[in-house]
């Protein structure tokens, strides 16, 4: 083989070998571009718009068009917010209500806490007015009685004694008696003298005064009560007993109260009134008495209003006078008296309980063709509507739409399921 074939044949080997490494070049390029084009792809948010070339679209603030894609779906996000749907046959079931927002009153109040208490007017403390000791006990703590029921027998040796004065003084009267109609005889038949007629009168007349008057001091003891030895504690007035603090056998002195009896018919709504709410409550508002544990609260106005402050708590007394209350409303029961001091005409006015709170803001659940959409509102002044409370809306709420007016948060809880669902 001459030099120049040889020369030949290797440039030949060497073509091939470069023409094999370009090709295995271009090979790695496509592959690479592929991978880096499938990876975009996966990655790319959804609805994203690109040209030919592979580039997001951009609008003309700078900002993806997949941000104004959900502004569009949401809406104004000031006013709506997440919805959930529920057909009417659930709401029913799940004793949800709707009402149509419109104009109305708004009456404001001042929250007071308070107490109920007894009717001072209807209590009565029955105590031993002679010391002595428990005999027998007729009525025990939680009965109703009557006036002049016999609530307990004291027996006395005060009273005892005061007994037997008066058996004394009425025998010395029944002698001294007899002594006079003797002597009125005699001196009608000129047998006796005037003298002797006039002391017998006058025995008689001073013996009656005695016994009169061991009688008088008896009564005001025992309250013409008393008997063998003994007297009758006797109620006062009707009602029921409400404190008990005595036992057979106990020694009471005039100082224990050993019933005390109060009439229910009528309590007490002892109210605390700061310094900073006295200027706005004054005798004769209309109040609502809440207590917590009792669904319907009990109005009343207010009688009375004291003119000093404590000296510890700087606040000062008001009191409501609720009759025939009910069992339920108990002396010595807390509550909040809701004072009316204001009425004002609101454009838009909801229930109260319509009102829930939903990512920092308020919302009330709106109809929205078969939704339930969570819309944010903006509150105003807070007060009642007879005995409901009720808020004025100011903003994302317009009259004539349909809002959850009961059981609301029922609908928060069903939304809140729902966006748990959502989350990844």
């Amino acid at each position: 083989m001459s030099d120049v074939e040889s020369l030949h044949q290797q440039s030949s080997v060497r073509s091939t070998r470069l023409r094999n490494a370009l090709a295995a070049l271009v090979l790695v390029g496509v592959t690479a571009t592929t991978t880096l084009w499938i990876e975009r792809t996966l990655h790319e948010p959804e609805g994203t718009g690109r040209h030919d070339d592979g580039h997001a679209t951009a609008t003309t603030d700078g900002h993806d068009s997949d941000k104004h894609g959900d502004a569009d779906k949401h809406g104004d996000s000031d006013n709506h917010g997440d919805s959930v749907e529920l057909t009417d046959g659930q709401l029913e079931e799940a004793n949800v209500a709707l009402a149509t927002a419109a104009k109305g009153k708004v009456v404001e109040t001042v929250s007071l806490p308070g107490e109920i208490a007894l009717n001072g007017e209807f209590v009565a403390h029955v105590g031993p007015r002679v010391g002595g000791t428990v005999r027998t006990i007729k009525k025990r703590l939680g009965d109703q009685v009557k006036k002049g029921d016999v609530l307990a027998v004291i027996d006395s040796v005060d009273v005892a004694e005061m007994q037997g004065a008066i058996r004394s003084a009425r025998e010395r009267l029944t002698l001294a008696k007899t002594q006079f109609d003797r002597q009125k005889k005699l001196y009608k038949e000129k047998i006796s003298s005037q003298k002797a007629y006039l002391a017998a009168k006058l025995g008689y007349a001073e013996a009656r005064v005695e016994y009169r008057s061991a009688q008088r001091a008896l009564r005001a003891k025992t309250g013409g009560t008393g008997a063998s030895g003994g007297y009758s504690l006797v109620a006062p007035l009707g009602g029921t007993i409400v404190a008990w603090h005595l036992g057979v056998g106990e020694v009471l002195g005039e100082d224990v109260r050993a019933f005390t009896i109060a009439d229910l018919g009528s309590v007490w709504v002892n109210i605390t009134v700061y310094a900073g709410d006295l200027p706005r409550v004054r005798i004769g508002q209309r109040t609502l008495v809440r207590a917590e544990g009792i669904s319907e609260p009990i109005e009343g106005r207010i009688s009375y209003l004291s003119q000093t402050v404590g000296e510890i708590t700087r606040s000062a007394t008001a009191r409501v006078v609720l009759s025939n209350p009910g069992e339920a409303w108990r002396p010595g029961l807390f509550i909040t008296a809701e004072v009316e001091v204001d009425e004002v005409d609101a454009k838009l006015v909801v229930h109260d309980e319509a009102v829930q709170r939903l990512e920092g803001k308020h919302v009330v659940f709106v109809r929205e063709g078969k939704k339930l959409e969570a819309r944010a509102v903006v509150l105003g002044r807070h007060g009642h509507a007879g005995k409901r409370r009720v808020v004025e809306v100011t903003a994302g709420l317009r009259p004539g739409e349909r809002y959850v007016v009961k059981n609301s948060f029922l609908v928060k809880a069903e939304l809140g399921k729902g966006s748990a669902g959502h989350e990844h």
